[in-house]
C-alpha cells in the first residue's frame, strides 16, 4: 500500500477550510445585504404609511374648505336673490297698476295741508278716484306724470339714462 503524504492531505484540509471561509463571508455579506434590504422596505412603507395620513389630512382640510366654499355661495347666492327681489319689488311689475309714489327727495313740495285732510277732503268723505297717475296736491297744481317702470327681461341692468341705484 501506498502511504499517504501527510503534506496533500493537510493541503486539502486547508483548501477547504479557505473555501469554506470564503462561503461564509458570501453568506454574510448576502444576509447583511438582505437585512439592510428588509430595513429599507419596513422604512418605505413607513414613510408611505406618514405619506398616505398626511393625504388623508389634506383631503379633510379640502373637504372642509369646500363645505365653507358652498356655504359661502349660498349665502352669497341667497343675498343676490334678495336684493334682486327688493329692486324688483320696489319697481311695479306689467300686472300690477303702479302706485303713487313720494315724490323724489330732488323734488319735493312743500306740503301745507296735512295728508289725512287730503286723502278724507274737508267733509271727512274720500274725493273721487282719479286716473291711475294723477295725484291731488294741494293748491290745484298738478304732479308730473310719472311712467311705470318695467323689470328689464334679463339679468343684466337696463340700459339708457334712466335712475342708477
Amino acid at each position: 500500500m501506498k502511504a499517504l503524504k501527510p503534506t496533500s492531505t493537510l493541503q486539502k484540509l486547508v483548501s477547504e477550510i479557505q473555501l469554506a471561509r470564503i462561503q461564509l463571508a458570501k453568506a454574510e455579506r448576502r444576509r447583511k445585504s438582505t437585512r439592510e434590504q428588509a430595513r429599507l422596505a419596513k422604512r418605505r412603507r413607513k414613510e408611505a404609511k406618514e405619506a398616505a395620513r398626511g393625504a388623508k389630512k389634506q383631503a379633510k382640510l379640502a373637504k372642509r374648505e369646500v363645505a365653507q366654499a358652498k356655504l359661502a355661495l349660498a349665502e352669497a347666492e341667497k343675498k343676490l336673490a334678495l336684493a334682486r327681489r327688493r329692486k324688483a319689488g320696489s319697481k311695479p311689475s306689467k300686472k300690477r297698476p303702479a302706485k303713487a309714489s313720494a315724490p323724489s327727495p330732488r323734488k319735493r313740495r312743500a306740503r301745507s295741508v296735512s295728508r289725512r285732510s287730503v286723502a278724507t277732503g274737508a267733509s271727512g268723505v274720500p274725493p273721487p278716484v282719479q286716473a291711475e297717475h294723477e295725484v291731488e296736491v294741494p293748491g290745484g297744481a298738478k304732479p308730473e306724470l310719472e311712467q311705470p317702470l318695467q323689470a328689464p327681461a334679463s339679468d343684466q341692468p337696463p340700459v339708457g339714462n334712466g335712475p342708477v341705484a
